[in-house]
């Protein structure tokens, strides 16, 4: 099907051939034929790199064009939200505004309103119902990447329950690589539904068994007895290889291991390229391991990595400098980064329950990274069959298999939670029957068919409302929303870590301390805590009994169930307070055993939690002191500081580094600094023209700046 051949703007086709986009793929033909052009729903479930984005893309413009209102485009990642952004920016040449929003849960983003597609998180689209702000009734279309998320643990009920919302209010367009059971899916959304194996670059899948690769078409090609010969062959091809392992050990090890061997295909012109781009990474003790393979053109990628690095090695795999990149099932969950030859080494990763078989759905995906659209004729899928395993099983089960059905996550009783008191605070549910009601449009209701269940689960929740002051009810067996459930579903935060919050408020009154916070905190399901390692344990049980004046909750008897949770928490909270006291960050990577991404995810969630105990708390009539103690504990986990440096990092672009070299220097508060002379600043480490006029400007003060020379500060001296 031809461009011209589309009923849709003027503007669409001609920016689309100006892209060099003349003719549309099959399945993105017969897309745009089944009636979304018109306003139906549709379910697109074709591989990666078959062109669904461009299919949303043309939906998006059509439906603003022609009828206005808004489009939301909905991913799972932070990381996936902002590769949208930059790709939708093209569209503002026709007067299109394209906004992004992945953060702030307690905040309706009036702003947004200005703007025709908005691209956000799940997670960030259910807060902004939840307040209801003024544009939302102006959506009109919604775009759920990645649909088959549903079946997440972690996201799936957050995307039923906003597509169970909209389904009838706004068309809906749901795209998926892999969907085991898509026709399901669109039933339950009144959806159309499109299927197709067709990709645009050939692929080729394959399994490796002790030195020969079994192809689809029962064909055998041999290399070397070990796995990391298809990685060798890639690059001497002149190709990339993708290479997909269980645990983030494994892809760091396996990195550093093919950096050795790989460093010798290198040529200068490379070396040179990989040099700078090291350069650009920070030292700590995760990206230590980064610089240590990227030179030698090998990386790996995880979700420990800090998000600039995670950007920084995607952007480089997409430019080619990088060869190879080690990679946790992460790099598979929508970034868009293909590579010639992709080789998943494992299908078993641990869990809880022992050694469990990776899913086909996320094999699948992992195998769909192969070919590179424009370089690439053919990808090749490699899956690596152990020894012990019979390869013709693993190509039965994992190249031809079917993925697995997708289920409801509203089973998982956190998110049932939170999704429950929306409908009663937010969004005017006022009855038991008005509930169950509303619960009946959801996926889980539509697989299961059983109205005992629903009404089962839905009164005991309820039940916990009731008893714990988030709701009332009244004679007529009305729902009376009270402040606490109002403000609990506005912060975004699991019902159950509300509770926990007000429960706590009169010990935080009798003893306010920050690692009796962090430890509720910890406490709370909203936080993941860290793992405690069996040679660990020692040491933090001698410190839960020394500290134990401090802590919230009682320490539990060895062997008991909660005592390794109890545990875990105490790691969490005592890591914060090491934080807050300015511990170096690679000595707090080190201590604890994690990764920069790790401990920047937990102090992102602290933040918001402390910012929700704050909130709660004023709901209690506060006293004046401990709110200003917890909201300076904010400041101070924001920071990473202690509180002789609170007044400084209030002042714009100074952090733990900056403040604590002002501290050193004399320089105590915003008064110091405002009467100082422009060069004694000048001279502390960290601190610039930028940083200085900055300063100035928020204090109100005017100084003549030049650039003088910064001198050595006592800064590390300090931090050591």
């Amino acid at each position: 099907m031809r461009i011209e051949e589309l009923s849709v703007d003027e503007r669409i086709i001609r920016a689309l051939k100006e892209r060099g986009i003349d003719e549309l793929y099959p399945p993105q033909a017969e897309a745009l034929r089944s009636g979304v052009l018109e306003g139906k729903n549709l379910i697109l479930a074709i591989p990666t790199a078959s062109g669904k984005t461009l299919v949303a893309e043309i939906v998006m413009l059509n439906k603003l064009f022609k009828e206005g209102g808004k489009a939301v485009y909905l991913v799972p990642l932070k990381a996936l939200a902002e590769e949208k952004y930059r790709e939708f920016k093209v569209w503002e040449r026709f007067g299109v505004g394209v906004a992004l929003s992945t953060g702030d849960y307690d905040s309706g983003d009036e702003w947004l309103g200005r703007y025709d597609i908005i691209i956000a998180t799940s997670e960030k689209f259910d807060s902004l119902l939840r307040h209801k702000p003024r544009w939302i009734r102006d959506v009109n279309l919604v775009i759920a990447d990645e649909i088959h998320l549903l079946g997440s643990f972690d996201r799936g009920a957050t995307l039923e329950m906003i597509l169970s919302h909209m389904v009838g209010r706004a068309q809906i367009l749901g795209l998926s690589a892999t969907v085991g059971n898509a026709e399901e899916l669109a039933e339950w959304l009144d959806a159309g539904l499109v299927m197709s194996d067709w990709r645009p670059v050939k692929l080729r899948k394959g399994v490796f068994y002790n030195g020969s690769v079994i192809w689809e078409d029962e064909s055998t090609q041999k290399f070397d007895l070990t796995w990391d010969s298809l990685v060798i062959d890639a690059i001497k091809r002149g190709k990339q290889a993708l290479v997909f392992v269980n645990t983030r050990r494994s892809a760091e090890r396996e990195a550093l291991r093919l950096s050795k061997k790989v460093k010798k295909l290198l040529t200068k012109a490379e070396q040179r390229v990989l040099k700078s781009l090291v350069e650009e990474i920070e030292s700590n003790p995760t990206n230590d391991k980064v610089r240590e393979a990227l030179i030698n053109g090998v990386t790996f990628h995880h979700a420990g990595l800090g998000r600039k690095e995670r950007t920084l090695i995607e952007d480089a795999f997409r430019e080619g400098i990088i060869k190879v990149i080690t990679a946790t099932p992460t790099l598979a969950m929508g970034v868009n980064t293909p590579a010639f030859r992709v080789i998943i080494r494992d299908t078993k990763r641990y869990s809880s329950f022992g050694w469990m078989n990776i899913p086909v759905l996320e094999i699948q995906q992992m195998l769909g990274r192969a070919g590179r659209p424009k370089y690439d004729r053919e990808g090749e899928a490699i899956i690596v069959a152990k020894e012990s395993e019979d390869p013709m099983e693993v190509f039965k089960k994992y190249v031809v298999g079917k993925p697995e059905n997708l289920f409801s996550m509203l089973s998982n009783e956190s998110a049932f939670r939170g999704q429950v008191l929306a409908l009663i605070t937010n969004f005017g549910v006022e009855t038991f029957g008005e509930l169950v009601k509303f619960l009946e449009k959801t996926f889980f209701y539509h697989q299961r068919r059983n109205l005992a269940l629903l009404e089962e689960k839905a009164k005991k929740i309820v039940h916990f409302f009731f008893e714990n002051g988030f709701i009332d009810i009244d004679l007529e067996d009305r729902f009376m929303p009270l402040p606490l459930g109002i403000r609990t579903s506005q912060l975004y935060v699991d019902p159950l870590t509300a509770k926990r919050f007000k429960d706590a408020l009169p010990k935080i009154e009798e003893n306010p301390n920050p690692l009796g916070i962090f430890q509720l905190l910890a406490s709370s399901p909203d936080l993941n805590t860290l793992r405690v390692k069996r040679k660990e344990m020692d040491d933090l049980v001698d410190y839960a009994y020394e500290m134990e004046d401090n802590l919230y909750f009682n320490i539990p008897y060895y062997g008991d169930y909660e005592f390794d949770i109890f545990m875990g928490q105490l790691k969490t909270a005592r890591m914060l307070l090491d934080w807050i006291n300015e511990v170096r960050e690679d000595k707090i990577l080190e201590s604890y055993g994690i990764d920069s991404g790790d401990l920047y995810r937990v102090l992102e969630l602290a933040d918001w939690l402390l910012y929700s105990l704050v909130e709660i708390y004023k709901l209690f009539e506060p006293k004046k002191e401990i709110l200003r103690f917890l909201e300076d504990l904010r400041l101070r986990v924001k920071h990473g500081v202690r509180e002789e440096l609170l007044e400084l990092v209030r002042l714009p672009m100074i952090g733990r580094k900056r403040a604590r070299a002002l501290y050193l220097a004399g320089f105590r508060n915003a008064g110091d600094i405002a009467k100082s002379e422009p060069a004694k600043l000048l001279n502390i480490e960290g601190i610039g023209v930028g940083v200085l006029r900055e300063i100035y400007k928020s204090l109100g003060v005017e100084r003549k700046l030049s650039k003088e020379k910064p001198k050595k500060g006592t800064l590390d001296a300090f931090l050591k």
